[in-house]
């Protein structure tokens, strides 16, 4: 058996200590807000007082107003009182708290001490706290940072005769100490919480263990009880306890006792049933036998009239899905000669047309060859014109050598020939022009020849590819004169295959007339033998649910022997 976890002692002890627990947390948390405001009163009480007897024994001691002068020394009337810490120190040592005079938004006199042990004198306070102390109001701050220390702070404004405000008295006493008490308040509180937590879990535990050995002997009484066993001698000392626990018990007793009277009747009411029953389901089982015997024979029956009708009704189905086949053959016999007198018509014009390609083809080598003469008697008349501008450059140079001579004469001549060397210089330069649209003229002929080269070559190529062109033209004839030879030949099939439809038309209309009939006396065969067969089906079906029902009976005969057997009394 599988260990619990969550047992009635630890429910009872979970019920009882949850709320406690919740309680004391309660209680602890409740506490330790109302001591600490409690506290905190007593403090601000505390240094209120602090503050007015500063402010007094200054006002008692010291006579007039405050004022600071130029250089930082606070005066009180005609006294200075820079330096006079006795008061402060003295009220530091009895309470323990740091007093601080502060004179515009400094402190000038104060028992604060820094972290080197040096007196904060000069350290200003805060603008938002001076602010308000300007209101000549006195005001008290809780964790505020004084000297790098987290306090509670009073400040007592300084009010001179003529209403205005010299300064203020700050009384401070640092925050961690009162935590510090807080905390150990609490410690104490939470300590007597758990004391008596656990004080009640140990009597919860001492009062659960017996309530659990009690309910331990009930289940114990239980599990006899569903196993069968009703020969338990009840417990005399939990019978005669008087709570919910011995209740229980005392009905478990009571239910022993119910069950054993019950079990008695019910072996001898069992004998009977089983007689009864055994009887019952042989009747059953011959009624049946019967009754399978008559199902069998009409459904045989049955089922050949069925298949009958069944096989009658496709032949009706085949034959006249075959009629309309035939109507549709007969169409599509109709539509494939018009198609084939189409194609016949298409392929005498294709023919036609094949023959003006090849004339045309013909036509077009003839003009390639023309061309690819033409552009070689071209290619010899660009290398005649070379060979001519060559000459004509040769001649161009050897005229510029010659006007350069001339001129070289015609400076020589002097005066007598200055007009011969202007000749000259015209004909040197008509002899460079000369040249230079020679080079011109050889650069396009260069290019016509190139272009020439790229067109021969080109016709080559095309008077190949026609060569390839007037070969499938001709093969395409070839294909063409035998589509037309199964044109032809289609034609006469489709009048053949008209003929033998009519003829095949005519004999399924007789086979159908037939059919029909037939599948009449069929379909009323079948009906009959159904009707029949229902009948004998559903006396079948009632024998057998009788049948079955015995022998449930007879097996729950059987099964309640078992199971009052298993009753020990």
């Amino acid at each position: 058996m599988k260990k619990r976890v969550w047992t009635f002692s630890r429910k009872l002890l979970a019920l009882c200590l949850l709320p406690m627990v919740v309680v004391c947390a309660l209680v602890a948390t409740i506490s330790t807000v109302t001591l600490r405001k409690a506290i905190e009163e007593e403090i601000y009480s505390s240094l209120q007082i602090v503050a007015a007897a500063v402010s007094e024994t200054y006002t008692n001691l010291y006579e007039g107003d405050y004022s600071v002068d130029f250089v930082g020394k606070v005066r009180k009337g005609d006294t200075e009182i820079n330096g006079r810490y006795e008061l402060i120190d003295a009220i530091k040592e009895k309470t323990g708290y740091d007093v601080s005079m502060l004179f515009g938004n400094t402190r000038l006199i104060t028992s604060l001490k820094k972290e080197n042990g040096a007196r904060a004198n000069g350290i200003p306070t805060d603008k938002a706290v001076y602010a308000r102390i300007e209101e000549g109001k006195t005001f008290f701050l809780k964790d505020f940072e004084v000297v790098g220390n987290e306090s509670y702070v009073i400040y007592e404004p300084l009010i001179n005769s003529d209403g205005s405000i010299a300064g203020a008295i700050e009384v401070v006493t640092p925050s961690a100490s009162v935590n510090r008490m807080i905390s150990e308040q609490v410690m104490e509180i939470v300590i007597f919480a758990l004391a008596f937590s656990v004080a009640t879990a140990i009597i919860v535990l001492l009062l659960s263990r017996s309530m659990v050995i009690r309910m331990g002997r009930i289940s114990r009484f239980l599990e006899r009880l569903i196993s069968g066993k009703l020969d338990h001698e009840p417990h005399v000392k939990n019978l005669k306890v008087q709570d919910e626990l011995g209740d229980i018990y005392r009905n478990c007793v009571k239910v022993q006792d119910t069950f054993k009277e019950m079990v008695r009747e019910i072996k001898l009411s069992c004998d009977d049933l089983k007689n009864a029953a055994d009887k019952f389901s042989d009747l059953a089982q011959n009624t049946t036998d019967a009754a399978d015997g008559v199902k069998v024979a009409v459904e045989e029956i049955s089922n050949g009239a069925r298949i009958q009708a069944d096989s009658t009704g496709v032949a009706h189905d085949n034959i006249a899905m075959i009629s309309n086949q035939i109507g549709l053959i007969n169409k599509e016999v109709d539509d494939m000669a018009d198609y084939a007198k189409i194609m016949s018509g298409k392929e005498k014009e294709s023919e036609v047309i094949i023959g003006e390609l090849s004339v045309s083809n013909d036509h077009t080598k003839d003009s390639v060859a023309k061309v690819a003469e033409q552009i070689t008697l071209m290619s010899s008349a660009v290398v005649n014109i070379k060979n001519a501008v060559e000459m004509i450059q040769a001649i161009a140079e050897e005229t510029d050598l010659l006007s350069l001579n001339a001129s070289i004469e015609a400076a020589r001549a002097g005066e007598a020939g200055r007009g011969f060397a202007v000749v000259a210089e015209q004909i040197s330069k008509l002899a460079l022009q000369s040249n230079d649209s020679g080079k011109d003229i050889e650069r396009i002929l260069g290019e016509i020849t190139e272009t020439s080269e790229k067109m021969v070559s080109v016709m080559g190529e095309v008077r190949l590819n026609m060569d390839i062109q007037q070969k499938k033209l001709e093969e395409t004839r070839i294909t063409y004169q035998a589509v037309a030879e199964g044109v032809d030949k289609s034609l006469e099939n489709i009048g053949s295959i008209r003929e033998k439809i009519t003829v095949l038309n005519s004999s399924g209309e007789s086979i159908n007339d037939t059919v029909e009939d037939l599948a009449a006396i069929s379909e009323e065969n079948a009906m009959a033998a159904s009707n029949t067969m229902e009948t004998a089906k559903h006396m079948s079906d009632t024998m057998q649910t009788v049948q079955k029902s015995s022998k449930e009976l007879l097996n729950l005969a059987d099964r309640l022997q078992e199971v009052v057997g298993s009753f020990s009394v």
